[in-house]
This record gives C-alpha cells, structure tokens and sequence, in this order.
C-alpha cells in the first residue's frame, strides 16, 4: 500500500507537466484547430531558458521562472504570427508536416546552443513533506500546488473575464466572431501565447525533477494529444486536467508495479482500446467544431 501511494503521488507530480502542456495545446486546438506537433519543444524550451536564468545568467530561481514563461509565450505569438497563420491557409496537413519540421529545427537550435548532454537545475529549496507514510520533497509538493493553482486561474481567465468570453466565441466560430466585432486574429495569437506559456511553465517547473536536454518534450507531446483525444476537442478544461493527472499515476505506477520501461505501452496500449471500444465517440469529439472551453 506504501508503494502504491508513493507511486499514486509520483505521478501527481509528474501529471503537473502533462496537465499545462495538454492543457496549452487544448486552448490552441481549440480556438485555433491547429495540432501543433511542436507544443513539446516550449516545454523543453521553458526548461533550458530556465537552466540558462538561474545557472549563466544568476536570476533568483522565480524570477527566472517568469521570464522563461513571458520569452516562450512571445516566442509561440511570434511562430503563430509567422508559421502557423500562413500552413493555417494551406490545409490541415500542412499544418501537421510543418509543424513537425518546426519540432526538430528548434530540438537542433537547442542541441547547437546548449549541447547533447544533459543538464541540472537546482530546486529553490529543500526538504520534505510527509503525508502519511508518503514522503515527497518540498519542492516536489510544490509543483503540485502550483498547478492546481494555475489551473483554477486559467479557468477564470477563461470563463470570466473578456479575453475569454472572446476566446470561447473564436472557439465556436470564427467568421461568426469577426462579424461582431472580435479582432480574431489578436485573440489567436494571444491564445497560442498563452498555450505556449503554459508548456514553457512546465518546463521550468519540472526543470530541477528532471534531466534538461534537447528531446525532452517529444513525451509530453505524445501525452497533450492522448488526452485530446480521450477528452475530444468538445471536452471541458476539468476533463483535461483529470485525464492529464490519471494518464501520469497510470505511467508511475507501471513503472513501479512492472518496470520503467513499461510505461509508455501500459498508456498507448490503453489508448487503441480506448479507441476500439468507443471509435465513433472519440472521433466524433476530436473532430468537432462545437468547442465547448
């Protein structure tokens, strides 16, 4: 029992990065319907920009947090503005092959910038939470704590306030949307802004849990898309959040359980049963329109 909840824990930690990586290419996908095969790399962009901060550059650790949160934010307003907006007229294939072009051009930068090894981060600060018999770093706790809390701001931002009443029409529909009056094309950028952000945050979140290196976001990639397709695209934010979390305690308790090795199978394996069992709900949802944010 012990083991479990050890295991059940580990996972809540490592759902922290799953839940905001799938959650940014939630929001992109769907105001934007664009599946950006490169999301991952903000994720692995948010951990090296956070490794640079603190490491070369000397800023407290969450200072640097919120500048490689701001400079991937721009970054994916920037790559919207000037790859996305221009495969978006193309078609939905261009957009999927440039996307993954996009994915190891910016893995390549990294590895020319920073090198094939791996780098570390030091966590803020130390020391450990006991909950029951489950012990967990300090810093580890925190992580979880943080994502609850940044995702329940989201959800506000999201529902309550004006940039999300207009994201949630764009989400509905476009052209209906411009014709109010909605300056669809800024509500665009500052959503994918945002859905990189959120994958930048991960990044430098999870930075001192994990090693930094250039292919650090394919998983977590692979990830935001298995719970796009078990929420669909009509699913709610809640959805993604607790399938972000389930998927990540799942992972830690197969490699606990069965190996480490096993985990990755143990996921994919569920998802071609999830998708033999229920096809026609799965595909339905993904391929909706009718975005319920």
């Amino acid at each position: 029992m012990d083991l479990f909840l050890q295991q059940c824990v580990n996972g809540l930690v490592l759902g922290g990065a799953y839940v905001l990586v799938a959650l940014g290419l939630y929001l992109i996908f769907s105001a934007m319907h664009i599946p950006n095969f490169a999301h991952g790399e903000m994720f692995a962009l948010g951990a090296f920009l956070q490794y640079m901060f603190v490491a070369t550059i000397g800023l407290p650790f969450f200072v640097a947090m919120v500048c490689s949160v701001l400079v991937v934010g721009a970054i994916g307003a920037l790559l919207e503005r000037t790859v996305f907006r221009r495969l978006q007229k193309i078609s939905t294939v261009a957009i999927l092959v440039g996307s993954l072009a996009l994915a190891i051009v910016i893995q390549e930068l990294l590895m020319l910038i920073w090198g094939k090894d791996a780098l570390a981060v030091r966590a803020p600060f130390e020391g450990q939470v006991e909950l029951g018999p489950v012990v967990i770093s300090a810093y580890r706790f925190f992580i979880i704590c943080a994502v609850v809390v940044v995702s329940v701001v989201l959800g506000i931002v999201v529902h309550r306030t004006v940039y999300g009443r207009r994201l949630r029409a764009l989400a509905q529909n476009r052209e209906v949307a411009s014709l109010t009056g909605i300056n669809t094309s800024l509500i665009g950028s500052l959503t994918f802004a945002v859905g990189s952000a959120l994958a930048g945050l991960a990044g430098a979140l999870l930075a001192p849990t994990t090693a930094i290196q250039p292919h650090m976001g394919f998983q977590p990639t692979l990830i935001a898309f298995v719970v796009l397709v078990v929420v669909g695209a009509g699913g709610r934010m809640g959805a993604v959040i607790a399938v972000g979390f389930l998927i990540a305690v799942i992972e830690t308790l197969a490699a606990g359980y069965i190996s480490n090795t096993s985990r990755g199978i143990v996921v994919f394996a569920g998802l071609v049963v999830f998708l033999a069992v229920r096809p026609e709900g799965a595909v339905q949802q993904a391929s909706s329109t009718k975005v319920r944010l």
